[in-house]
């Protein structure tokens, strides 16, 4: 059998396809994240909620003391 090399893509072709249609889908979708972040929902509640998060954030964590009062930060890996 007789391959005629100029029906098969050259395997760098194929290659360069790849990388160009994965660039194009990230850049879809990072511009699409962009734009929907800029977007204002106007809705009261979600922007009440926002407020409260940044004031809480602002005072330094949690209301009830300092910020390794929570989780499992104090519990030892060893138990004794």
């Amino acid at each position: 059998m007789n391959r005629n090399d100029d029906d098969d893509p050259k395997a760098w072709v194929s290659t360069l396809k790849v990388v160009l249609s994965a660039a194009v889908i990230i850049g879809v979708i990072g511009f699409v994240l962009w734009y929907a972040e800029g977007l204002s929902l106007g809705s009261p509640a979600l922007e009440q909620a926002i407020q409260e998060v940044r004031q809480s954030s602002s005072r330094g964590g949690t209301s009830s003391g300092s910020s390794d009062s929570w989780g499992i930060f104090k519990d030892s890996p060893i138990r004794k």
